[in-house]
């Protein structure tokens, strides 16, 4: 008997019909599990990461250079405030960030020689404070 011509066009048709598997997605393999296995990991001590202290540097007479922020000089010698202001500093809520700026910047900004603006620094801040007198609140009884 002869094959019949219908079962083998059937075949070809379902060979030109099958669905494409889908693709097998790839998982991570698994860690060993080292507690079933009786494996102990060893106690390691805690890592300290300690923050690097900032100190900051006291600012003196001897260390006022043309690094020196504006607003650092202000709080150590209050005094030198005049020399900044005659000079063209500005304290002005929107100049406000003339403090953070260095005095070499300042002078660069003002047209000015820095060193001649840190000598100026330098005398004014030598000078000791005025003291202010104090009003005598009460006046001390007669004997």
């Amino acid at each position: 008997m002869a094959p019949r011509k219908k079962n083998a066009r059937s075949k070809a048709k379902n060979k030109t019909k099958r669905k494409a598997k889908p693709s097998k997605t790839r998982t991570a393999p698994k860690k060993p599990d080292f507690r079933k296995a009786g494996y102990v990991m060893p106690p390691q001590p805690p890592i300290r990461i300690e923050q690097p202290v900032k100190e900051r540097a006291r600012i003196t007479i001897e260390n006022i250079r043309g690094e020196t922020a504006i607003g650092d000089l202000l709080v150590a010698f209050p005094r030198t405030r005049e020399v900044l202001a005659r000079n063209g500093l500005r304290l002005e809520a929107e100049d406000a960030g003339d403090i953070y700026m260095t005095l070499d910047a300042f002078s660069a900004l003002n047209g000015l020689k820095a060193e001649i603006l840190v000598q100026d620094l330098v005398d004014i801040a030598k000078e000791p404070p005025l003291q202010q007198s104090v009003p005598q609140l009460a006046v001390p009884p007669a004997i």
